[in-house]
């Protein structure tokens, strides 16, 4: 073997990707390769792309382009373009990417990913190691789980099962295993992530079995908060709500991503709801779980959608005040059953509408952060800026990477600071950098649509 080479990883899109790409990482660096924050001082970038709308493919062609340029420039020898792009276009990048990148790879040649790229450098090795734990992107106090993969639901927008494939879910054992193993490097915040979370089990064990998975990671010692994003609507059940509403380690935190609430829309979507349903559901989680915190997202401008479509969209996203709501153009990809649907929009219309709704959320996010000035509240701190400080955190209604933050003051009175167990004042000091990964209460004193501002209050633990 020759030195170690050192490798870049550039991750695009969703935290699936995310999971992806830290199993790249786990093995290259289970195999002697030096794994690098600077793409100028790689041997070789890869980049895991996403493919699911125009907006994510755009980026992905730029970000291949732009690692292509650091072998004109720097030490980078080869470029490894993998993720959901190169599986849903891999002839097409063959044929008009192959100046730009040295291997184009799938999604199911990812787990060679070491083989593939000893063979661009030439080297040769004796052993591989196939079994190492994944490398975390994320900060070292949360960290995702992905407990499922693929789809078999056919939303008529949706380009994920025909990437992905079918619904494939982890075992139960081996996602308890991730999570101890997790805990036991300090993460306190798990992140569950799906294309479709709550079918978990289904394609192992015959039916559904997220409700069980969720009471085995809760017995995990040292997970505090656990959060579960994807949600699909139409197959929430009563063990759900019970479990949210009842175990103390689950975030009242709900990600339903609804698309849209008209019914005419929902039928041309294939979404296998109804306006009632979806709104007898969200009631019920209100009333099971105060306070619980809403993220949905929306799509603007789906073929056929009519004036009364949109108000009847803009008026439920009005009733309804979620938390954090993302809203997409519609994005027309070939190979979906919208693709070949009539009815499609003039784009300023749905520019128009897209603003129109993004628009009406920033509004209420903002009424909802400036109801919360004077109240205090729990939070983790995610960071601290080196230069003055300030400590960013979470509330527990905040997913990281997607949803809003807290800005923390840190000029607090003597003794504010004290470390110990929640609800008593142990006698340790902490200085701010020494506050991340750590939860702590706070006084809230300003607020922004996506940001509020706090000083810390009480004990942090």
């Amino acid at each position: 073997m020759k030195d170690n080479a050192r490798v870049h990883v550039i991750s695009l899109g969703c935290p699936k990707n995310t999971v992806d790409s830290e199993r790249m990482l786990g093995l290259l660096g289970g195999n002697d390769y030096e794994i690098t924050a600077d793409p100028e001082d790689a041997d070789v970038v890869i980049v895991n792309t996403c493919g699911f709308i125009e907006p994510a493919k755009e980026e992905s062609i730029e970000t291949i382009l732009e690692a292509s340029r650091l072998k004109e420039r720097g030490r980078c020898k080869a470029v490894v373009v993998t993720g959901c792009l190169s599986t849903r276009y891999e002839k097409e990048l063959k044929q008009e990417m192959s100046g730009d990148a040295d291997l184009i790879l799938t999604l199911r040649e990812e787990r060679d990913i070491v083989r593939h790229v000893d063979q661009l450098l030439g080297r040769t090795r004796g052993h591989y190691v196939d079994t190492v734990p994944r490398t975390s992107l994320t900060p070292t106090h949360w960290a995702y789980l992905r407990i499922s993969d693929g789809c078999d639901h056919k939303c008529a927008f949706c380009a994920i099962p025909t990437i992905r494939g079918r619904h494939v879910s982890e075992s139960m054992e081996d996602l308890v295993a991730e999570a101890q193993r997790l805990a036991a490097n300090g993460v306190r915040e798990l992140v569950l992530v799906a294309q479709d979370s709550v079918r978990y089990g289904v394609d192992l064990y015959g039916k559904a079995q997220l409700v069980p998975l969720l009471e085995k990671l809760a017995a995990v010692d040292g997970i505090d908060w656990m959060r579960l994003m994807y949600t699909y609507p139409a197959f929430w059940t009563e063990p759900m709500i019970e479990f949210y509403a009842g175990n103390p380690k689950m975030c009242k935190y709900v990600d339903m991503p609804l698309q849209h609430i008209a019914d005419p829309v929902l039928i041309r979507m294939k979404r296998a709801t109804t306006k009632k349903k979806t709104l007898d559901l969200l009631d019920t989680l209100r009333q099971r779980m105060p306070g619980v915190g809403f993220r949905s997202s929306f799509i603007v401008g789906f073929p056929g959608e009519s004036d009364d479509d949109f108000e009847e969209l803009l008026h439920f996203v009005e009733a309804t005040r979620f938390d954090n709501a993302t809203c997409f153009l519609y994005s027309d990809e070939e190979g979906t059953p919208a693709f070949e649907l009539d009815g499609k929009l003039p784009a300023d219309v749905v520019r128009e509408r897209y603003r129109r709704l993004t628009e009406l959320q920033e509004r209420i996010s903002g009424e909802i952060n400036h109801a919360m000035v004077g109240t205090l509240q729990t939070v983790l701190v995610d960071a601290v800026d080196e230069t003055t400080d300030a400590l960013t955190a979470r509330l527990e209604r905040d997913a990281p990477e997607i949803d809003g933050h807290v800005v923390i003051e840190t000029e607090p009175e003597e003794g504010l600071l004290q470390i110990g167990s929640a609800g008593d004042t142990g006698p340790g000091m902490a200085q701010p950098a020494g506050l991340v990964g750590r939860f702590a209460q706070v006084d809230i004193i300003g607020a922004h649509p996506y940001e509020l501002t706090a000083r810390l209050t009480g004990t942090v633990w």
